[in-house]
């Protein structure tokens, strides 16, 4: 059985408000739901920026420079639209009053990012992973000596 830190969970806050938003801590099965989300997101957006043209990494690929800043302008109308869109989904707060509120802004979307963050703990199990990761490595190759 392995031994619970309860320094950590102590040190973790329940919830944190961030320009009047309550972002408060995940079950694992909205992890679980974000995780599709993110692995998604990259063909979903390139879809976004894209639309209706299918080979969206081919069309990447043959951008001219006059493309690359069409797509620069169509980015800047996309990307804070689809970042709305995820992060809504992601900590379950409302989207249209997200994208409404003018005490949000990019600058407080990304500080309410940055609290769900630290809220869920995404710091520590990416730590936790990569020694976990390192350990089953070193048994794995334990195991073919």
């Amino acid at each position: 059985m392995t031994k619970r830190n309860p320094s950590v969970e102590l040190s973790l806050p329940r919830s944190r408000t961030v320009r009047g938003y309550v972002i408060r801590r995940m079950p694992i099965g909205q992890f679980l739901q974000a995780a599709q989300l993110l692995q998604e997101a990259p063909e979903d957006l390139l879809d976004r920026l894209f639309p209706g043209q299918g080979d969206a990494l081919g069309r990447l690929r043959a951008l001219t420079p006059s493309g690359w800043q069409a797509l620069a302008l169509r980015a800047a109308a996309v990307v804070p639209d689809y970042a709305v869109r995820l992060f809504a989904q992601l900590s379950g707060l409302d989207e249209r009053r997200l994208r409404d509120d003018p005490a949000v802004g990019l600058d407080g979307l990304a500080e309410m990012a940055l609290a769900w963050m630290e809220v869920n703990g995404v710091e520590n199990f990416i730590n936790a992973a990569g020694a976990l990761r390192v350990k089953v490595r070193s048994l794995i190759a334990g195991s073919k000596a």
